[in-house]
């Protein structure tokens, strides 16, 4: 392998002309019934300071306010039999560095038998939140102060997982399928080629909404996991104050309408998608209640889908080598699997739309859930599409940094290794 080691190399398998490396998968025996164990914990992570924020690289003052709160959610699913528990852990952040996301997870493996393949940080991709990712480039007081939040933003990422893994009971996991209609395409184009932002209606963008149940077995709603394809930029780069945008609003909402429940929202292949319209809070707000509300339509209705009390989990990551093959960079992908009945991909970094639309199109898209922004976010992952059309997104992407500014000469393309990627790691029952 080349580059740093991490905490996900437990097993290693090479596949030809990928450049995978795999954690080898962990498989449940199969239950009687339906039943596992599951519990839910939120808690707060406002900055409790004035940050720099997120994002908009003008934007280069610290926050003046604080108009929405920050929050991280934890749910974790399985007993400590077998490959133990898994947990997903939601936050609100644009993007959660990977070391402090490592050490959240040393954190919690140490007192509890968590796999590395079963612990997923999504991110919200919020940008009207702290930068901790750019943290390394500010120095002064304001560097001090991202830094003290940062060592009480892993504290509480951590503590919330315990608090999750202490709180599970005997539940039940269903799935279903809705959706909402704010994404638009983002990218204008003239003659075939990117000229600039904006709602391109005839665009690809994916307006799907899956949403998995989890109900103690009581009956008592737990909690409800969402994902939807779309930046969390409602709030422009003219906006200094701390929110979580829609994704945040829409945990509120939900959350109002069943109180005693947890919203947790995972961002899909939205980066070339922002909401629409866009520009302020009441706008943020608008979004997540119409999110909101087609959960609570859901809720009523009786498509939703048993979801298997077994957890397959694997991990991958891709080594992705500079032009010049002395030094490379990677692309983490993880799967989980329940039974034949769902299968959760989670992709790092910023990915376009077009991956989602091609792998539910070779595979079952009918039993897909794909989530990106998934443990950690530092560049765009582009397809074909869109290096042939160019800018903002492809300037910024993996593939241009790999290839030192020429994208298209990444062979094989970035969208062919992850497809492939992603098909080795699932099951064969997932092809259709």
């Amino acid at each position: 392998m080349i580059g740093r080691p991490t905490i996900f190399q437990a097993a290693v398998a090479t596949l030809a002309g990928v450049g995978l490396l795999v954690a080898m998968p962990s498989d449940v025996p199969a239950a009687d019934d339906t039943a596992l164990a599951a519990g839910v914990a939120k808690v707060d992570i406002t900055p409790e300071t004035p940050v720099r924020m997120y994002g908009y690289a003008a934007r280069k003052t610290e926050s003046e306010a604080v108009a929405g709160r920050l929050m991280a959610t934890a749910l974790a699913i399985g007993d400590d039999q077998g490959q133990g528990p898994a947990v997903l852990l939601a936050v609100d952040c644009g993007s959660v560095p990977r070391a402090i996301r490592d050490e959240v997870f040393r954190r919690v493996a140490a007192k509890h038998a968590v796999r590395p393949e079963r612990f997923v940080l999504c991110n919200s991709h919020n940008h009207s939140g702290p930068n901790l990712k750019g943290m390394g480039s500010i120095q002064g007081a304001e560097h001090e102060r991202l830094a003290r939040y940062a060592d009480r933003l892993t504290e509480r990422l951590a503590s919330v997982v315990l608090e999750a893994l202490a709180s599970r009971r005997p539940a039940e996991l269903a799935w279903s399928k809705g959706s909402v209609d704010f994404a638009a395409n983002r990218r204008v184009l003239e003659d075939g080629k990117w000229v600039g932002f904006g709602a391109v209606p005839e665009a690809p963008v994916d307006h799907g909404l899956p949403v998995l149940r989890v109900t103690a077995t009581d009956g008592k709603l737990l909690a409800v996991v969402v994902n939807y394809a779309c930046h969390n930029t409602t709030l422009r780069g003219n906006f200094k104050q701390i929110h979580g945008d829609w994704a945040g609003c829409a945990q509120e909402a939900f959350e109002a309408e069943h109180p005693g429940s947890r919203a947790v929202v995972t961002i899909g292949c939205g980066a070339d998608a922002d909401p629409c319209p866009h520009g302020t809070v009441a706008l943020c707000e608008q979004h997540g209640r119409a999110l909101a509300a087609d959960v609570s339509r859901l809720l009523k209705g009786s498509t939703w889908q048993p979801v298997p009390p077994t957890l397959a989990a694997r991990h991958a990551e891709l080594e992705i080598p500079y032009s010049e093959e002395s030094k490379s960079e990677t692309f983490q992908i993880t799967t989980w699997t329940f039974g034949d009945k769902l299968g959760m991909v989670f992709l790092s970094d910023e990915v376009v739309v077009d991956y989602a639309r091609r792998l539910k199109r070779e595979l079952d898209g009918d039993r897909l859930w794909i989530c990106a922004y998934s443990n950690d976010v530092s560049r765009y992952i582009v397809s074909k599409r869109l290096i042939g059309e160019g800018g903002y997104e492809v300037r910024s992407s993996l593939s241009s940094r790999v290839t030192e500014g020429h994208p298209e000469q990444l062979q094989p393309a970035m969208e062919d290794r992850i497809v492939e990627a992603v098909k080795s790691l699932l099951p064969a029952s997932f092809s259709p």
